[in-house]
């Protein structure tokens, strides 16, 4: 009976010895999880990286920027692992924010830290939050590294860099892929980066097939509403780029070199076929054009109506032909920005594009990969 007993103790205690030992050799495996890496960002530059990161500070939340990729990959988390950014995405979409906040609170939570393309970047809190990283826009790159990039080396914070902005399918994999590595996502990223470029593929092989004329196409940002002329833009950048590759004939191509407002008796000489003006919610803008979540249709075609009552825009073929469209302004310069093609492909071509719903494949999107809702308006038409 005593050797019995004896036998069930040293038992107990060899199996108690090796679910320690199991214990400790798994916190020895999350340890060794994260590793040394060397990523190439979009800038081609070649940068060390524990990996995965758990924070980082991002910019151009608004559009353009980490974010709207990091909530695919990261979900209801995405929150935890953003330390501090810009507020773009609070002041030129706050439709997007308030939205965004409310399925996922802590958002509201993450300082602001500025941005490296204007005067208010805080470099002393950004290296005080001390981020496994900073994830900047690729068109911020001049100015990070006359003001910021530097100093935050030195801190020992890494400085990626990405690019949305071009619009090209390149940059978008590129940009998609290298943060799926940076956070540990990679089989996720691969997932997004397929779903939307096949999309946004079908778009440039139909168009490539079309052979008829191609329509003059106009594209101005509401953002300063009916009495001033907003933005448009050449044929390499934005808008005017996703019209280009969409099949239009970007009439501000030649007229202006970079994001600026046309000069209206130019585009008056051009007679355009085709007008896309483009809406968000500028909370600092009343007459700004409002699009989103906090839009709805009655209000959205009272202010397309003032746009076509402007100066000599009722003698415009786009207006007399009711070829006035409208689309949200952060559906640009993001993976998903499939839908803003789509869009604007069935603008051009209708019959060529009469099986694809834009906005549909937007809220499949939405359904698929991000922790928030859709609702609102984010494109449409004038009638």
């Amino acid at each position: 009976m005593f050797r019995k007993a004896i036998s069930i103790l040293m038992i107990m205690v060899l199996s108690l010895t090796l679910c320690t030992a199991c214990s400790g050799t798994q916190t020895e495996k999350d340890v060794s999880k994260s590793e040394t890496v060397e990523v190439t960002d979009l800038a081609g530059r070649v940068i060390e990286l524990e990996l995965p990161v758990k924070t980082a500070v991002i910019n151009w939340s608004g559009s353009g920027g980490a974010f709207m990729t990091m909530s695919a990959l990261l979900g209801e988390d995405v929150a935890d692992h953003i330390v501090g950014w810009g507020n773009s995405l609070q002041v030129n979409r706050n439709d997007m924010y308030q939205a965004y906040v409310s399925k996922v609170p802590d958002l509201a939570n993450i300082p602001n830290v500025g941005s490296v393309d204007t005067d208010d970047f805080n470099i002393e809190k950004v290296i005080q939050l001390n981020p496994d990283v900073c994830i900047f826009a690729l068109g911020t790159k001049t100015a990070a590294e006359a003001s910021a990039q530097g100093k935050l080396e030195e801190a020992g914070i890494p400085v990626v860099y990405i690019d949305y902005h071009a619009e090209t399918v390149e940059n978008h994999e590129k940009s998609t892929l290298l943060l799926g590595q940076i956070f540990g996502e990679e089989a996720r990223a691969q997932e997004i980066t397929d779903y939307c470029l096949d999309k946004r593929k079908v778009v440039e092989e139909r168009v490539a097939k079309i052979t008829s004329e191609k329509a003059d196409v106009y594209v101005e940002c509401g953002s300063t509403g009916v009495g001033e002329y907003g933005n448009t833009y050449p044929s390499t950048t934005m808008w005017g780029s996703m019209v280009t590759i969409a099949g239009g004939n970007n009439i501000a191509e030649g007229s202006v070199s970079k994001a600026t407002p046309i000069s209206p008796e130019y585009l008056l000489s051009k007679n355009t076929d085709v007008i896309f003006l483009t809406g968000s919610y500028w909370p600092k803008t009343e007459s700004s054009l409002r699009m989103g979540y906090e839009s709805n249709e009655t209000t959205l075609q009272k202010q397309l109506t003032e746009y076509t009552q402007r100066t000599g825009w009722s003698e415009l073929n786009a207006v007399k032909d009711k070829k006035v469209f409208a689309i949200h302004h952060g559906l640009a310069r993001e993976i998903y920005d499939f839908a803003a093609f789509e869009f604007i492909a069935k603008s051009l071509y209708p019959d060529e594009f009469k099986d694809i719903d834009p906005y549909a494949d937007l809220q499949e999107y939405y359904e698929k990969f991000l922790p928030y809702d859709l609702s609102g308006v984010w494109m449409t038409q004038w009638q």
